[in-house]
């Protein structure tokens, strides 16, 4: 009896210093890690959230961005990072296609890290030159079966968001068009307005200015739902191909053994800022669809895009370069 009283004691002490953790948190600076370089679209959509979410803690969030390897070197040393709140590692889609584009990673994302909360997804496009004379999807698919291997598309390169989505159409739309990797978005775009390729599944923001000028036609955005941003581009599954549905999207994670308490205090506030007004907007202009989510949800949102990007990437035969 005694036993079990100490350790019925026990288990109060922990509980209630859980909870007083909770509340007094955060006492200092939190760090963000992101794993790309400044000025892309990754770091835009963090220093956003970072931004908003220190406003509301009263407490700086610092991003760290620490370029290299697809965002595998950031997630590499958040993974080693202390979990007690703070520390966050801004996580997308790539993470979940790295799992299976790289043979061996030196860390887990599913044991080294906690889920915290979605941020929202960027939706890609089915985007061609003018000049192919395809005005819609149904149109591009026409041309591509009478076509057959005679239509290149561009992707920002191997295994990428872009790659994984133009096979996913290809194979759901039962058509063959040849890959044509680029080392990122901004030249794949540059050739797709100048038309010396005919097709490409760039995210919407990176061919905005192109499409505005009139030198690209957006054909359909490959999200679940309309843009907010721009709702008079259909989805490909309006177009016909039945819950076609790939999204370069965004989230927070916190590396693994960060408690619940704060864990759930920081999806809290995660989803407050993306609540407000100005977040909104500033994350409207970046071409993000917002998108909120609990920590368990998020879990089971991760695990099932991974499995999605797997089969995928074993469709593809695509491996790190």
């Amino acid at each position: 009896m005694k036993i079990l009283t100490r350790a019925a004691l026990s288990c109060a002490l922990a509980l209630a210093a859980l909870g007083a953790s909770a509340q007094t948190f955060p006492a200092k600076p939190l760090k963000l890690v992101i794993g790309y370089p400044p000025g892309g679209g990754s770091d835009a959509i963090g220093r956003v959230v970072a931004q908003k979410l220190g406003e509301q803690l009263g407490q700086q969030v610092i991003v760290d961005n620490k370029p290299g390897a697809n965002g595998n070197l950031g997630a590499e040393l958040a993974a080693r990072l202390p979990g007690d709140g703070y520390n966050l590692l801004l996580i997308s889609v790539a993470h979940a296609i790295n799992i299976s584009l790289y043979p061996k990673l030196s860390y887990d994302l599913a044991r080294d890290f906690t889920p915290v909360a979605l941020i929202g997804a960027v939706p890609n496009t089915v985007v061609v030159h003018p000049s192919l004379g395809a005005d819609s999807v149904k149109a591009l698919i026409a041309l591509a079966k009478a076509n057959p291997g005679q239509i290149s598309y561009a992707s920002s390169g191997v295994g990428s968001p872009e790659h994984l989505a133009g096979e996913m159409f290809k194979s759901a739309a039962g058509i063959d068009m040849v890959h044509v990797p680029y080392k990122g978005s901004g030249q794949s775009v540059v050739d797709l307005a100048a038309g010396h390729i005919k097709v490409g599944f760039n995210t919407l923001p990176s061919v905005l200015g192109q499409m505005k000028a009139g030198k690209v036609k957006v054909l359909a955005v490959t999200t679940r739902l309309r843009s907010m941003a721009h709702p008079e581009v259909p989805t490909v599954t309006e177009a016909g191909l039945d819950k076609f549905e790939l999204a370069t999207w965004y989230a927070l994670v916190a590396p693994a053994g960060t408690p619940p308490a704060i864990v759930k205090r920081l999806n809290d506030e995660v989803n407050r800022a993306l609540a407000s007004p100005d977040v909104k907007d500033r994350l409207g202009t970046l071409g993000t669809d917002i998108e909120t989510s609990t920590p368990e949800e998020l879990g089971a949102f991760i695990r099932r895009e991974t499995e999605k990007l797997r089969v995928l990437v074993q469709k593809t035969g695509a491996r790190a370069e």
